[in-house]
């Protein structure tokens, strides 16, 4: 895959989680996907973002940065959101907070294979020690 395919393929990804739409995310995630070394595999993967989604009900992916190199996508991911009580293990409860999360994707064809996040909580303990 060339980047610009590769780049509309992973804007989809980022749409079908930002829809919740579950039953389509195997066309974008392997069937043995790993997300930060864990071999979580696509029903564990997708119990994951549901669960993020429950934890955070106004959650909304948005691209702030995307390079493309393929196999491999790197993306700045930028959150404004109401996690309902803790995130990252930090006491947030209810009150908005912005940040940002580092990720690297490698692709097998046309699905996501490998997924190594970072999220900036130095940003969010800011933002709940104010």
């Amino acid at each position: 895959m060339t980047p610009r395919p590769l780049a509309d393929q992973y804007r989809a990804y980022i749409d079908c989680l930002n829809r919740q739409d579950w039953p389509n995310l195997g066309l974008h995630v392997d069937d043995d996907v790993e997300h930060n070394g864990r071999p979580l595999g696509l029903a564990g993967y997708r119990a994951m973002l549901v669960k993020d989604f429950a934890d955070i009900p106004d959650l909304h992916f948005r691209i702030d940065t995307l390079v493309c190199e393929p196999p491999h996508v790197a993306a700045r991911l930028v959150f404004d959101c109401h996690p309902r009580a803790a995130f990252l293990g930090l006491p947030v409860n209810g009150r908005r907070i912005s940040f940002a999360e580092n990720v690297f994707y490698q692709f097998g064809g046309s699905k996501i294979v490998s997924v190594r996040s970072v999220i900036d909580k130095a940003a969010v303990e800011r933002q709940i020690a104010a």
